[in-house]
């Protein structure tokens, strides 16, 4: 039998190993011996040379098809890049990168913007070669993980390459390319020559290219002659420094304006670190004063629009999206100048319907303090995006260039369906019981939109009828991590903060999103739960037709359980449900059509949201001012007559689709009001759908029972009738279990509404007896009497029983004339001005104990004023020997 051999220790050293892997060569002991002499010399020397001899291969391979790097400035000119709509047959836009370049000299260029570019960019630019090892280093690993964010580092040598000679593609053989053609341009310029190169290339946003193209676009005030960027200044300079990293996230009429200014500052730091500023200068130079458009027209004498404008469109917020969709994936010098095909996913009939029901609407917008609306409309199928209308007047010079449909905006109630739908994911269903009653959740006291509270709703009307304590109540019940999880699984991108940051009133719409992005979620709860990515785009081909991008048969994932679409399209599409809060004739019915709608409406009416659709189409609407300015209405009298006009003219040919039921979607009937299964004393039963995975919960055995309203015990035989009310235990509690830290705060509210309707919450009948109650007690007694003929004079004297007195109240033919809190005995005089006529009046006193005395006389009144006319002693019912 072999002997097994034994790994000692010292087979885990260095050595041991080395020894292993056939590397003995590589220990300690043997060292000296293979390397350290002349035969070791001619084995380095052979590695050595193989070495060098594989990475000459290498370079050579790479650098046989790169361009010269001494003929930059007489490059092949761009090829115009084409966007066609969705049929592929009309052009409805054209790009044409380098017109809008304008190359200057070195010294022409501002001292400001060079050290800015060099500080934000390759602060070590006049002191490495043509790479920095750590950026590459970084680079590469980058694409091994195929993590962006890894990327980065690339000097200005590199950028320049990158943006001159070569395709923006994320690739180790583009990196190679680059590191070569970096290193030899860097043999055959200057460094101040490198810079000049860069400045007078690197894409600046607004289809600028360089820096004085970048200065006539952005700040045309400095032009003086001929020349433009000599005279920017240092505020000027650090904000265009700021911008090629990402020139369409960055640019000043793009909806990251704070980004950019915080990229200004961090600029402005950095020259004060490299000592090219002082720190006054610096402070001097900021953007202060927040993110406006109108603050950095001001600060930085800013063009209120970009004075080289996208080319012309009949489209241009579509045109300025799909555009930008593209350069974010393939950088704008490929789009710009790759001569690329785009077939877009414009459908031309339905962007001009978009527009015409905006315009349409547009007198009922500013009717209702409105200026501005935006649409946009999607294929459920795919996430292509038919139509969009990013402001009412493209050409407007206030808002027109803003596209809303893309900006940050918060989507009121709107959000409501996606924390739903979290919920449903657990235990809830639209029959399960949630109550609508005044909470405090511990600082924060929500309100409906109507100022009233419901009561016993079910998730359906609540939903339906857009109640807002149901909606917080659901969003502490689905959890707030994850309904941010769903948000961002279907498609929201915006909500990055922590959960702590946007608390339970993201139900209600606090967070940011976009338009286009809520649309895209939707699509999902249209479709069945799966998600595909929001494009522009149906396809891109580039000059040689080889197919660059395909989205025509998109792959989806699964965001959501199929049942789960199901349930919040089937609430949302009942008009009946939401009618005893929007009327029946609401503009979110399309006659004929099974249509599934919401609206959302932010505080002060800041912003007014529509969101619909149909299994075949998705469409959001905005409605309100670019500035914020509250408007005077909601978005169901604001942005849902849009949506209505739209979706009726955008429907037309396409037949009317019920939602598809998935398999698991069941019924159950439950008790209406404690929303558990129903018994024989059960008073109210609902039923509705659930998803497979809902189990109902059990209700103990009910009891009848009389409790006393005064100590909340068991009713005896001395307990005044005034007293007592007939209970039904029926275990009527919170939505969450006592262990729960919301549950002492949303539970007093619910135990008072079901003392309303009869039932008691969370316990049994009392088996205590009313020990506040004698059979001895006596009661409040009250004798009234009236003199005149008109006016009346009254007089009530009252005597205390047992208990403390609580109210008194005064009735003329049983309308009340005084009620008023008391104590002690007394007699209260004052007067009655009735018109003419016999009346009864009557008073009625009432203790702490709730026993009642009353008594009653009757009097007539020849001639009087109007009834009701109470006279009082001051503000006090007069007292004994008072006059009024």
């Amino acid at each position: 039998m072999a002997k097994r051999r034994v790994i000692r220790s010292s087979d885990r050293s260095f050595a041991g190993r080395a020894k292993r892997f056939g590397a003995s060569f590589l220990t300690p002991s043997n060292f000296k011996r293979y390397w350290l002499n002349a035969e070791g010399a001619k084995r380095a020397g052979k590695i050595a040379g193989a070495g060098f001899l594989a990475m000459f291969l290498v370079l050579a391979y790479f650098a046989k098809d790169l361009p010269s790097p001494g003929k930059i400035n007489a490059r092949i000119g761009s090829q115009n890049t084409v966007f066609y709509d969705r049929t592929g047959q009309t052009k409805i836009f054209e790009v044409h990168g380098d017109k809008n370049r304008k190359v200057i000299e070195f010294q022409e260029m501002p001292q400001s913007i060079k050290d800015a570019t060099v500080a934000i960019e390759d602060k070590d630019f006049y002191k490495h070669g043509a790479f920095s090892f750590m950026g590459v280093g970084r680079a590469f690993t980058g694409i091994l993980f195929r993590d962006p964010t890894r990327g980065g580092g690339s000097t200005i040598t590199q950028q320049y390459v990158k943006n001159a000679l070569l395709t923006p593609e994320r690739s180790y053989t583009r990196k190679i390319k680059e590191l070569i053609l970096a290193f030899e341009i860097e043999q055959l310029y200057k460094k101040d020559d490198i810079l000049k190169l860069y400045l007078n290339e690197i894409p600046y946003g607004s289809q600028a290219y360089g820096v004085e193209s970048a200065c006539r676009t952005y700040f045309p005030q400095n032009i003086q002659g001929d020349k433009c960027a000599k005279n920017l200044t240092l505020a000027q300079s650090a904000t265009l420094a700021s911008i090629p990293q990402l020139p369409t996230y960055y640019s000043p009429y793009g909806q990251n304006r704070d980004a950019l200014i915080a990229r200004q500052h961090t600029v402005l730091d950095r020259m004060v670190e490299q000592k090219k500023i002082s720190q006054q200068e610096a402070d001097a130079a900021k953007i202060q004063g927040g993110p406006s458009l109108d603050n950095l027209v001001a600060k930085l004498n800013l063009s209120p629009v970009p004075k080289i404008a996208t080319q012309k469109t009949d489209f241009p917020h579509f045109a300025r999206y799909a555009q930008e969709y593209l350069e974010a994936k393939y950088g704008v010098r490929q789009v710009e100048d790759g001569g690329l095909k785009v077939i877009t996913s414009l459908d031309i009939e339905k962007q001009k319907q978009a527009e015409e029901a905006i315009k349409k609407n547009m007198t009922n917008v500013r009717r209702l303090g409105g200026s501005n609306a935006a649409l946009v409309s999607a294929d459920p199928k795919t996430g292509q995006v038919l139509a969009m209308v990013g402001s009412y007047d493209y050409n407007d010079p206030d808002y027109g260039d803003f596209n809303v449909a893309l900006a940050k905006r918060q989507p009121g109630s709107s959000f409501k369906p996606i924390v739903y739908a979290t919920g449903f994911k657990k235990n809830w269903g639209p029959g399960s019981t949630i109550y609508d009653v005044q909470t405090d959740f511990g600082n924060y006291k929500p309100k409906n939109y109507t100022g009233k509270f419901y009561g016993v709703q079910s998730v359906r009307t609540a939903l339906a009828g857009s109640l807002n304590i149901p909606a917080v109540k659901m969003l502490w019940l689905a959890g707030i991590p994850e309904s941010l999880k769903t948000a961002k699984d279907l498609g929201i991108t915006t909500l990055n903060e922590s959960p702590s940051t946007y608390g339970l009133s993201l139900v209600l719409g606090s967070g940011e999103v976009k338009l286009n992005e809520m649309v895209n979620a939707y699509e999902s709860f249209a479709n069945g739960g799966t998600h595909y990515d929001a494009t522009p785009i149906l396809k891109v081909t580039d000059p040689n037709n080889k197919v660059v991008e395909d989205n025509e048969k998109p792959k989806g994932k699964k965001a959501l359980d199929p049942q789960i679409p199901y349930l919040i399209s089937s609430i949302l599409s009942d008009n009946k449900a939401r009618s005893y809060i929007f009327g029946a004739n609401n503009p979110l019915v399309i006659p004929g059509r099974t249509v599934a709608a919401k609206t959302g409406t932010t505080e002060n009416y800041n912003d007014a949201w529509t969101m619909g659709y149909t299994p075949d189409l998705v469409t959001g609407v905005w409605a309100g001012n670019n500035n914020n300015k509250p408007m005077t209405s909601s978005a169901s009298t604001v942005s849902a007559p849009i949506w209505n006009t739209y979706m009726k003219s955008a429907l037309q040919g396409y037949p009317n689709k019920e939602f598809t039921k998935p398999s698991g979607i069941k019924e159950v009937t439950l008790d209406a009001n404690t929303g558990k299964l129903p018994t024989a004393s059960t008073k109210q039963r609902r039923t509705d759908i659930f998803p497979s995975w809902y189990r109902p919960e059990n209700v103990a055995g009910t009891q009848t029972g009389q409790v006393d309203k005064v100590s909340g015990k068991l009713a005896t035989e001395c307990t005044p009738p005034e007293a007592v009310e007939t209970v039904t235990t029926a275990q009527i509690s919170a939505e969450v279990p006592p262990s729960d830290p919301q549950y002492s705060k949303w539970f007093p509210p619910i135990a008072a509404l079901a003392r309303t309707l009869g039932y008691t919450s969370g316990g049994a009948i009392p088996v205590d007896k009313d020990d506040v109650h004698k059979c001895t007690d006596i009661k409040p007694t009250a004798q009234i009497s009236a003199t005149g003929t008109g006016p009346i004079q009254i007089s009530v004297n009252v005597v205390q029983g047992t208990h403390p007195l609580k109210s008194l109240t005064v009735y003329l033919n049983d309308q009340i004339i005084s009620t008023q809190e008391i104590s002690g005995s007394t007699t209260y005089n004052f007067t009655n001005s009735p018109p003419a006529g016999s009346y009864t009046l009557r008073a009625v006193v009432t203790d702490a104990a709730l026993y009642s005395g009353s008594s009653e006389t009757t009097v007539t009144v020849a001639s009087g004023g109007s009834a009701g006319g109470a006279s009082f002693c001051g503000n006090q019912p007069c007292q004994p020997g008072q006059t009024p």
